[in-house]
């Protein structure tokens, strides 16, 4: 029955990655004639939007190659990180900047919180910073027009956490327990392939800290990435 099971949920997600897939290489076809009309008849204003969207759906698209190549990676052990000792709040304040203008876009208020003089972690700052996106990512995909999502940090008990707390569509109670299973989708009318959280909660395993979530279906929800300051390595290290 479990196997079943999971074989239903792997034949779900091919489908949703395929969609995925599928829709913005259909948009950039259809842009790109578009801008190639345009650019004939000397419209400007048409060109320059038709490259705004090819650009867009191209990120989109890298952004879902990313996931599906980093998922194979962890399928196979191979997903490694390259830890050194970094300040995180740079890390955090570079993954927020890359969305807020699409927050602004979308009108919803994105806002970061940093207390001044975190301690020193041990990390691979592109590998958190791919949990801070994807985290920040969901947030907006599930947060409404008009809605807010608060990011802040502290640091306490040798730890520093990152909050990301969003007023969106919240995760059902049934689901909050497996939305960082390989392929779950608690709300199939959004975007993605489903495995964001999945490679997260990996990442975090491997920085020896911890991804939580709380949330209330139709209030929000609220996800906790626990990072161990450098103070903790050394003791868990003695030399």
């Amino acid at each position: 029955s479990e196997l079943e099971h999971n074989e239903e949920i792997k034949n779900s997600f091919i489908s949703s990655v395929s969609h995925e897939l599928r829709t913005p290489l259909t948009a950039i076809r259809g842009w790109g004639e578009t801008a190639k009309m345009s650019i004939e008849i000397g419209d400007k204003e048409l060109v320059d939007k038709a490259l705004d969207v090819i650009l867009s759906e191209g990120e989109r698209l890298s952004s879902l190659v990313e996931d599906l190549l980093d998922f194979s990676r962890m399928q196979t052990g191979k997903l490694s990180v390259n830890m050194r000792e970094i300040d995180l709040t740079a890390t955090i304040k570079s993954a927020v900047n890359m969305y807020m203008e699409l927050a602004k876009q979308q009108e919803k208020e994105l806002v970061l919180t940093l207390p001044e003089g975190f301690s020193p972690v041990v990390a691979d700052p592109d590998r958190l910073k791919q949990v801070f996106i994807n985290v920040i990512d969901n947030a907006l995909k599930y947060t409404e027009k008009g809605g807010h999502i608060l990011i802040s940090a502290y640091e306490e008990e040798a730890c520093i956490t990152v909050k990301v707390s969003d007023t969106g569509v919240g995760i059902p109670e049934a689901d909050l327990d497996r939305v960082k299973e390989k392929f779950f989708k608690s709300n199939n009318t959004v975007r993605g392939s489903g495995i964001g959280l999945a490679v997260a909660d990996e990442i975090m395993k491997q920085h020896n800290g911890l991804l939580l979530l709380e949330s209330t279906e139709g209030v929000g929800t609220t996800v906790s990435i626990v990072v161990p300051t450098i103070n903790v390595i050394k003791e868990e290290n003695p030399q």
